[in-house]
């Protein structure tokens, strides 16, 4: 274990210095993933490569959600919480329902609003609508 945990810190500290190229420190990436593998321990490496390619790429503009969520869950110290389903929306993760609130698993099998000043409107009119709020009203 202390050797994954002492290779994934290489992996990091190159990935730091690779100024968002993850290719460069690919020797380090393979070397990680086979022990990683062998022990059974989960290192985050797809999702952190699929980060930074995104990031570094034309498809930022749109904004990385779906890479973002999956680095975030895959970070996470007790596992997943959510996981992706195939209608592009997510859902609570086996095990994990008692963290989250009844009405949880509504609000994460919602597909995310359509990246334009109209889809985020009237996501948020929808969405303020479900809390009873009417269009126009403000609560704090």
């Amino acid at each position: 274990m202390a050797a994954i945990a002492a290779t994934k810190k290489e992996w990091t500290a190159c990935l730091s210095k690779s100024n968002g190229a993850p290719g460069k420190c690919e020797k380090l990436e393979k070397e990680l993933s086979s022990m990683s593998k062998a022990a059974g321990v989960e290192c985050c490496i797809g999702e952190t490569v699929n980060l930074m390619r995104c990031t570094a790429s034309g498809a930022r503009a749109n904004g990385c959600s779906a890479e973002f969520v999956a680095m975030r869950e895959c970070n996470r110290a007790g596992g997943k919480e959510l996981v992706k389903e195939l209608n592009g929306g997510y859902a609570v993760a086996p095990g994990k329902v008692g963290l989250f609130g009844c009405s949880a698993s509504a609000l994460v099998s919602e597909t995310p609003p359509t990246r334009s000043l109209q889809g985020m409107t009237s996501f948020g009119e929808e969405y303020a609508k479900s809390f009873g709020i009417a269009l126009g009203e403000v609560r704090f």
